[in-house]
């Protein structure tokens, strides 16, 4: 018996959807060209503060991908962060963790972290145990109310709210409490909460991503033959009826492929497809009605030693966390900070030196030598109520077209674990032998 041609597959977006793709793909024969606008693959890894700035212990297909890279979570390559939460008088509650599996977990964490109140510490492990025993209400229901609705009507105190579950809702999902959907507050709590001790574990990378991650995928790209074209502006998906039969770019160039695999931002998707699929198609007019969140984010550098990273969720004031970890070349505190646009304050680099000596992570002679701020307009997708069925499945109407990001349907929020998942699972679509037309 003749074994099937392998598959050419064109990967549109050098983001970690599309490197996932096109890495997956490539291991096991398909022939594979990546096509991204940058010069260079992984164009915002490049810098030491750039997100991911850390990986959840439940992130498990972000684990695995790290891991058929050689990468474990181990030194050097990770170190472990601490989650605190600013308290209103000024002290910091860090959150504990605990090598048991759920029930035990919850009782050894939750049930000794002092920034709930005993009576609010049992009150959420009695929750938890609702959501771990699917005794919740419908995700129906949840989806068509807003986080901050659902957990006041569970009889929460306001200031727990604002102080613990704002916080927290705004560092797992870049949304607040009160546009965020329950639906979307519940899924994100529970793989943190509700499964071993090692799953809310935050591992801090201590090289650049763009060495541990985009370099190691690019060099296997290399090693098993796929074509980088960067550099190369993607204009127009042709097509034939219903089927993509190649891939323009802004030269004039048509690249054409048995699969297409569009790794690209919801935005910039739709102006690549054609008008009619986009009247057609209520998959393609749902992308169309995602919305993102703008952010502005801080990254800043000072001469002071740091012994461990940290992430600190805070309810008052302009930012709402900020991740500081000791620099890979001497030990120096790297920080970054979230802070929604329509927070925007003036003298940000006073302020930001103010917070960090208040946090004791800066003592009081001790200048800021860096800071960059940066406004991000696609920082992260909206979540209110009402979105989960505009997140698109990977499988799109069009026989040989697939999309990957992390705003597609994966059951995470936008994150990078997220962004994994949907490339794992159209490389999966693809390698399962499927025909594309």
């Amino acid at each position: 018996m003749t074994a099937a041609p392998p598959h050419s597959v064109i990967v549109l977006g050098a983001g970690p959807a599309g490197l996932t793709a096109a890495y997956r793909l490539a291991c096991r024969g398909a022939h594979v060209t990546l096509v991204d606008q940058s010069p260079a693959v992984g164009e915002h890894f490049r810098r030491e503060g750039d997100p991911p700035l850390s990986i959840l212990g439940c992130h498990h297909a972000t684990w695995s991908l790290l891991q058929s890279l050689g990468i474990r979570f181990a030194p050097p390559a990770f170190s472990q962060a601490t989650l605190e939460f600013l308290l209103p008088d000024g002290r910091l509650a860090p959150f504990p963790t605990s090598p048991f599996r759920t029930p035990l977990h919850q009782l050894f964490t939750i049930g000794r972290f002092a920034g709930l109140s005993r009576r609010e510490r049992w009150r959420l492990l009695s929750w938890l145990e609702q959501i771990w025993e699917g005794a919740l209400p419908p995700a129906s229901d949840l989806e068509h109310r807003t986080a901050q609705d659902w957990v006041e009507s569970l009889g929460y105190d306001p200031g727990i709210v604002r102080t613990i579950w704002d916080p927290l809702a705004r560092w797992l999902t870049g949304n607040d409490l009160g546009s965020l959907s329950a639906d979307a507050f519940a899924g994100s709590l529970k793989p943190f909460f509700l499964s071993r001790g090692a799953d809310n574990r935050i591992a801090v990378p201590r090289q650049p991503w763009h060495r541990m991650f985009v370099q190691r995928i690019t060099d296997s790209l290399t090693v098993n033959g796929a074509a980088l074209r960067l550099g190369a502006q993607a204009v127009q998906l042709r097509f034939e009826q219903d089927r993509i039969t190649g891939l323009r770019t802004q030269d004039g160039t048509v690249l054409r492929a048995d699969w297409y695999v569009a790794a690209v931002a919801h935005h910039r998707l739709t102006p690549l497809l054609p008008e009619r699929w986009l009247t057609r198609y209520a998959y393609f007019q749902q992308i169309a009605e995602l919305t993102a969140l703008p952010w502005t984010l801080i990254q800043v550098r000072a001469p002071q030693r740091m012994m461990a990273p940290r992430h600190i969720l805070m309810s008052d004031g302009p930012f709402s966390w900020i991740a500081g970890k000791p620099s890979e070349l001497d030990q120096s505190l790297v920080a970054t900070l979230t802070m929604p646009q329509d927070r925007a304050v003036v003298e940000t680099e006073q302020q930001v030196s103010d917070l960090l000596r208040t946090l004791g992570l800066l003592e009081r002679d001790v200048r800021l030598t860096g800071f960059r701020q940066q406004e991000l307009i696609h920082a992260a997708l909206a979540l209110p109520p009402g979105t989960k069925i505009r997140r698109p499945i990977q499988r799109s109407p069009i026989p040989n077209l697939l999309v990957a990001g992390a705003w597609t349907d994966t059951g995470w929020p936008a994150n990078f674990e997220s962004a994994i998942v949907s490339g794992e699972r159209c490389a999966d679509i693809i390698l399962t032998g499927r025909k594309a037309a």
